[in-house]
């Protein structure tokens, strides 16, 4: 960061803050607004708040004992009113109720605009304080409203929490955890469950997935900057897509229509990251407005970038079973990384409310995320372990050492396009319908790598006594350091140069039309609706890879390994030396003539057995019940989805070198029941239980149909290896059980608990299985299978709440925490037991504490995940991948100038956290990362 700059910056928003006007007082709210308007018995309105004109979704409207929920414009919609004189209840979470009397006449129906006071709206030296409060509101009341298990957090509260990415900041969200690369969140687990059982949607759009080998979407890709809430649906109601065993997360976009009035906010913030001194940048602006006569359309931008000049220290020890009862470790990487990561976020959205009955929308949104890397690397391979040799001390008869530098830069894409409409026909019937399309690439290039080899094999003795900070001693050589590995430039020589491509490109384009309409068949009131939907997914994944190996190509450059090094050091924890790091520009200076000599080769079957192409094609439709008595509401339908699945891959034989190209289909179908309850035992306290099924269909490079065949005979010992793909492979099918019961807290709160379980039908697994053919060779075959049923069952604790009541200055306090455990068996294929699902940690659970008074906010976050399996080694279970468990805390700080401008402070990972990975117990340590703290300081401006 630069240091003038950064003055700068806080010059001009101190300035602009004097000049600025500040509101002047607390307004008295206005009247509210009613005319006749529209066909007769039509009651229709809006519902927002009094300061900003904030539209209030989830407020709850009462009229003649008939309740209906605002949606996200603040909308609500009565009909089949007789004529007559009625008193209109408004009830919202956080903000004082209201009583509007009004006429319902007999040849038109009633228009009214009614405006709510927050219940912490204060004024304290000319600035308003709202803060969270606000924020939290709007959350809590579209919760309480929701008839199936939902967590909703706004923007604005995850604003407060010091986040990067819309992974990160579902982590706050009771049941939702995270996993991270180099210390940042990428991929969401929901309940325990593998990351591939979520779904992730924008404005109900199912994102396309940059991943080649997983459904699970990569949400690092995706700014924190650009939404307006997050969604968690936990039980799928009839009308949503099923294959979200877990759940669905969806992002919901700002609109124009959101509030009245102009649309301005913008912040800009810089800081460091501690290991590496490298840089830390956000920036983010959002513009947007009303428009027309009436003020009926919308239009809104968004737009957010980051720039991250991230380190990362990383020490690896992958151990292995030698088959006589002994693990011992057989390759160490130590691994020095720096990068520049870089994520920029748009969102456009366009909205006309052509009158009260009837809205056009259309959504666009594109993320962009760079993750330019270089990777310096010393591999040690141990081989020939002496018989006393084993987990914790020993000694390899040799070791071979490699120095190698990697620059990898690869750009991710998410981009959707979303047109849609809402429209009231008649007084019964209600039209929903939206067409949207999803594309999703991963492209990266350059990939390329130099080897180094040594020439040297020596012995080299371990001791892991300290499995975090081993130590290493090579055997007779006298050139060799006394201990450690930062071992002579002399050694290394060129052992070849690799050139790699990738690109993965996913696109869904999606068709929905639902039906809605009044029902009198069940219940005191209720709706029936039904409807259609078509997901059309193609997917492509591309690996190309090259080689150069000929010494005397590098010989021709006139240089060795030393001229190729620069000054810096490999110091990966202050503890672990190996000697000086590559320069970064050996790739652009010595790569051309090795890439350009007719020794730099392509890799046949490395090039190819990766690839396929996939296409899936879902279509669904339904049939939804609403139906409700004073206190119990009733949701219940049934969902059918048929799926048709086309693959293409080859099969490849390395020794025979044959390619022989293979298609693969599959059609299938499913039912997808589900019942939800909802009862208000009071207005306040809500009691809900569901049953419902969803699915989880195979990653799609598990049912590519790929076969690589490659001998391992061993004298009269033939077996084949063979590892393929699995098209006929089972989708996962899940019945879920959710009960809750939900305490919201006057002024603003919540105390919740709930408990859910989920009966898994063929979980998905990778295992090994062998056949013995007829002349006595075996064939062993690792592919994906289905096994019998697994289980996941926990339960969640939520308190969050403000704490207004209390005296000044305790009165501006407030807490956010969350607690789930979680817990999975599941039965492997070819009767191997049983073990945990992937992504199930026993207990996560997040605190946070907060202040919000006279214009100061801060916010202390602490978050906890505990261990869980990563992968599974099919042939010793004793070295499954495990992340151990990890805890972070962050802190946020802001103080409000003006109304209009705050600055504002974060810094992350303060207990300096480092990431763990084994291989079946904690001292087998398989990866140990570091990636220090961080902080960033800066203004925000919103008008």
């Amino acid at each position: 960061m630069n240091p003038t700059r950064s003055a700068m910056t806080l010059a001009v928003a101190s300035a602009l803050a004097l000049l600025l006007p500040s509101h002047a007082g607390a307004q008295s709210l206005p009247q509210p607004e009613v005319s006749a308007s529209g066909a007769p018995g039509i009651v229709n309105g809006r519902v927002k708040e009094g300061v900003r004109g904030v539209s209030l979704d989830g407020a709850v409207v009462i009229l003649n004992g008939y309740q209906v929920t605002t949606g996200r414009d603040g909308g609500f919609r009565i009909s089949g009113v007789a004529p007559g004189r009625y008193t209109l209840r408004i009830d919202y979470l956080g903000y004082q109720g209201r009583e509007v009397e009004i006429d319902v006449g007999a040849d038109a129906g009633v228009r009214l605009d009614v405006t709510l006071q927050s219940t912490a709206a204060m004024e304290l030296d000319r600035i308003q304080v709202r803060g969270t409060r606000d924020a939290q509101a709007l959350a809590l009341n579209q919760q309480r409203t929701a008839i199936n298990y939902t967590n909703v957090v706004s923007a604005d509260l995850l604003g407060q929490f010091p986040d990067n990415n819309i992974a990160e900041s579902t982590q706050r969200i009771p049941g939702v955890s995270i996993e991270r690369d180099q210390g940042e969140g990428r991929y969401v687990t929901v309940r325990g469950a593998p990351k591939e059982f979520t779904t992730v949607s924008i404005d109900g759009v199912q994102l396309a997935n940059p991943d080649s080998a997983s459904r699970g979407v990569e949400l690092d890709t995706i700014p924190a900057d650009v939404i307006s809430a997050l969604e968690v649906t936990k039980a799928l109601t009839p009308d949503m897509d099923g294959d979200a065993i877990a759940g669905n997360i969806n992002i919901r976009t700002q609109s124009a229509l959101d509030r009245d009035g102009m649309t301005l906010r913008a912040s800009a913030g810089m800081g460091r990251y501690e290991l590496g001194n490298g840089d830390n940048e956000r920036y983010n602006a959002t513009l947007g407005n009303r428009f027309g006569a009436d003020r009926n359309v919308g239009v809104l931008l968004s737009a957010s970038h980051s720039r991250q000049g991230r380190f990362t220290d990383n020490v690896e020890t992958l151990y292995q079973d030698l088959g006589d009862g002994r693990i011992v470790p057989a390759a160490v990487e130590i691994k020095d990384y720096e990068g520049v990561r870089t994520r920029t976020g748009v969102t456009g959205r366009f909205d006309f409310r052509i009158d009260p009955g009837n809205l056009l929308y259309f959504v666009a949104s594109d993320s962009t995320f760079e993750d330019r890397e270089f990777r310096d690397n010393l591999i040690m391979e141990l081989e020939r372990h002496t018989d006393d040799s084993g987990q914790t001390t020993g000694t390899a008869g040799r070791a071979t050492f490699d120095k190698e530098l990697r620059e990898r830069t690869y750009d991710k894409n998410i981009r959707t396009f979303n047109l849609g409409g809402e429209h009231f026909v008649g007084d019964q019937w209600k039209i929903d319908w939206q067409a949207s399309r999803s594309r999703a690439t991963k492209e990266t290039q350059p990939r390329m790598q130099y080897v180094f080899r040594s020439t040297v094999r020596p012995e080299l003795a371990y001791d892991y006594t300290n499995h975090d900070f081993p130590t290493w001693t090579i055997i007779g050589q006298p050139d060799a350091p006394a201990t450690g590995v930062d071992l002579p430039e002399s050694w290394f020589g060129f052992r070849r140069l690799n050139d790699r491509y990738e690109y993965n490109r996913e696109t869904e384009d999606a068709l929905r039309l639902d039906f809605e309409r009044q029902q009198a068949l069940l219940g005191d009131s209720g709706t029936m609706k039904f409807g259609l939907r078509s997901r059309m997914r193609e997917k492509s994944f591309d690996d190309e890879r090259y080689r150069n190996s000929d010494a005397d190509d590098f010989a021709a450059l006139g240089i060795t390994m030393s001229d190729m090094l620069c000054d810096g050091v490999s110091n990966n924890f202050g503890y672990f030396l190996a000697g000086r790091r590559f320069c970064r520009d050996i790739f652009d200076r010595h790569a051309g003539p090795l890439r350009d000599s007719e020794n730099h080769g392509r890799l046949i079957p490395d090039s190819l057995i990766g690839d396929y192409t996939a296409e899936e094609d879902v279509h669904g439709a339904y049939v939804r019940l609403d139906a409700e008595w004073e206190q119990l509401t009733l949701v219940t339908g049934l969902r059918y989805e048929r799926t048709r699945l086309e693959g293409a891959a080859i099969q490849f034989d390395e020794d025979e070198e044959v390619i022989v190209p293979m298609r693969s289909s599959r059609d299938y179908g499913h039912l997808l029941p589900s019942v939800h309850l909802r009862y208000e035992i009071d207005a306040d306290t809500i009691w809900r239980a569901s049953y419902s099924t969803g699915l989880n269909r195979p990653d799609f490079h598990r049912t590519a149909p790929f076969r690589v065949f490659a001998d391992d005979s061993d004298g009269d010992n033939a077996i084949i290896e063979v590892e393929a793909g699995n098209p006929d492979v089972e989708a996962a099918y899940a019945h879920n059980l959710d009960l809750s019961l939900e305490r919201y807290l006057r002024p603003l709160g919540l105390v919740s608990a709930a408990v859910f379980y989920k009966r898994i039908e063929h979980p998905l697994f990778v295992a090994t299985s062998t056949e013995v053919q007829p002349d006595g060779s075996r064939v062993r075959t690792t592919r994906p299978e289905n096994g019998d049923s697994g289980r996941i069952y926990g339960a969640e604790l939520a308190w969050q709440q403000t704490f207004d009541f209390l005296p000044a200055p305790f009165d501006g306090l407030g807490v956010y925490t969350n607690y789930t455990y979680a817990n999975s068996r599941a039965d492997l294929p070819f009767d191997g037991g049983s073990t945990e699902l992937p992504g199930t940690s026993r207990n996560n659970y997040n605190v946070a504490l907060s202040y919000d008074k006279h214009g100061f906010t801060a916010r202390l976050a602490y978050n906890y995940r505990s261990r869980f399996i990563q992968a599974f080694d099919v042939t010793s279970p004793e070295l499954n991948v495990y992340w151990d468990d990890r805890e972070s805390l962050d802190f946020s700080v802001g103080y409000a100038l003006t109304p209009q401008w705050r600055l504002f402070g974060e810094v992350n990972n303060i207990t300096d956290t480092d990431q763990v990975r084994f291989q079946g117990e904690r001292a087998r340590v398989l990866e140990m990362e570091n990636f220090g703290r961080s902080w960033l300081a800066g203004v925000r401006f919103e008008y």
